[in-house]
């Protein structure tokens, strides 16, 4: 496989990771020994911040009793809800002031850690979630922080990004503080997984690497990271959804992975995730899956060695061509059931318009190797009515290749 393409090794680059990631499986039993080890915190109040999923599943309720059993008080709080508003938000960091908490432990898919980091922030900083969306850094900085995903897809553990609903849209809290002192990575956690949680949560991790590589912030830690992931992750998910425990255990891996590959940021294939969500609401791994392609189309016009780089990643090594990689990505996502038009998402070919204007106007992405066009993003979305990946390509391929076509 050829992996010549890197990005500038003399560019300005700053990657951040968690200080420490403690994996294996049953990790989380030595929860309370973590805390003494990595944070010095040997008793106090710890919020356990919860998806209600995992709660129901009766998986919280063992490390709860074990921190008790170190000696810590222990809040579990829930209720965050797959798209958390600032209001939930905020109602649970109240109840952390009052309960006097020391440090946030969150434990869930993305909507629970991304809720942890900001409450980790307002416990040490006044108001609600709604004062810190955008680019912060408060100099009092956030309460520690643990992180322990309970998906294969978020990378939350892993990331400066946290996404929080206002006034019904979904916004953007970055603070390079949101990077946690530990990550637990235990597979343990994501044995009951069903097959399409498996499958979306993947696909969005997945999306995470590629677009992080394709990124034009891509450092030589970012890249590394990413392409590490894409292997990761196209070796193992299939087999994941299909019930391979070993491979689920790699995908965990994989999505934590890709999530630090985030640091050089998502590119279009996210802004058009959020717009058809904003559309029709959907798990955010299904929206990502239905985008992916897409966006690979879109930037199929990236420096030659990336692309073929990309392309044999993502193809595991059958072609050095992007067209044959994006449908790899759309008979993966096919093979595991998950929708691809956007009919089967119940969206109107009508949205089109308003996905497009969304797309570029709320969800800009400045990093992405091709300026945003609405007109060509309409088109873009249009394509998606039918799966029509060439007619996608054709969109953007070079105008050389389109003359020498017509010729």
């Amino acid at each position: 496989m050829s992996q010549r393409w890197w990005p500038s090794a003399t560019s300005d680059s700053v990657f951040l990771s968690p200080s420490v990631v403690v994996g294996g499986t049953g990790a989380t039993d030595r929860l309370g020994e973590i805390l003494v080890e990595h944070l010095g915190l040997r008793d106090g109040s710890v919020l356990l911040a919860v998806d209600d999923a995992v709660f129901d599943a009766g998986l919280i309720q063992p490390i709860a009793e074990g921190l008790q059993a170190d000696g810590y008080r222990v809040h579990v709080h829930g209720g965050f809800g797959a798209e958390p508003t600032a209001e939930v938000v905020d109602q649970v960091a109240d109840k952390a002031r009052a309960e006097d908490v020391q440090a946030v432990i969150g434990i869930g898919g993305g909507s629970v850690l991304d809720s942890s980091k900001i409450i980790a922030l307002l416990l040490r900083n006044e108001g609600g979630a709604a004062d810190w969306i955008g680019s912060v850094n408060p100099e009092p900085g956030v309460a520690p922080l643990v992180l322990i995903p309970t998906t294969c897809g978020t990378g939350s553990e892993s990331t400066r990004i946290a996404m929080v609903t206002v006034d019904g849209h979904k916004r953007v809290s970055s603070c390079p503080k949101f990077v946690p002192q530990i990550a637990v990575i235990d597979p343990k956690l994501v044995g009951s997984l069903p097959p399409s949680v498996i499958a979306a949560t993947g696909m969005d991790a997945l999306a995470h690497a590629t677009e992080s590589l394709m990124s034009t912030g891509a450092s030589v830690l970012s890249a590394h990271h990413s392409l590490r992931g894409i292997e990761m992750i196209v070796d193992n998910l299939e087999a994941a959804y299909n019930g391979n425990s070993d491979s689920l255990a790699a995908m965990l891996w994989g999505a934590h992975i890709a999530g630090q590959s985030l640091n050089s940021g998502v590119v279009l294939g996210h802004s058009l995730a959020y717009s058809l969500a904003n559309a029709q609401p959907m798990p955010h791994g299904v929206s990502c899956a239905i985008a992916l392609p897409y966006c690979i189309a879109y930037n199929q016009n990236l420096d030659p060695q990336l692309a073929e780089t990309l392309a044999l990643t993502l193809s595991r090594s059958r072609s050095s061509n992007l067209r044959d990689a994006a449908q790899e990505v759309l008979d993966l996502s096919a093979r595991m059931g998950l929708p691809q038009t956007l009919s089967d998402v119940r969206v109107s070919p009508t949205a089109v318009p308003e996905m497009a204007r969304l797309c570029v106007h709320d969800y800009p992405r400045p990093t992405n190797p091709e300026p945003f066009d609405e007109e060509l993003i309409a088109e873009l979305f249009a394509c998606m009515e039918n799966a029509d990946l060439d007619q996608a390509f054709d969109l953007t391929r070079p105008m050389a290749l389109m003359q020498e076509g017509n010729a």
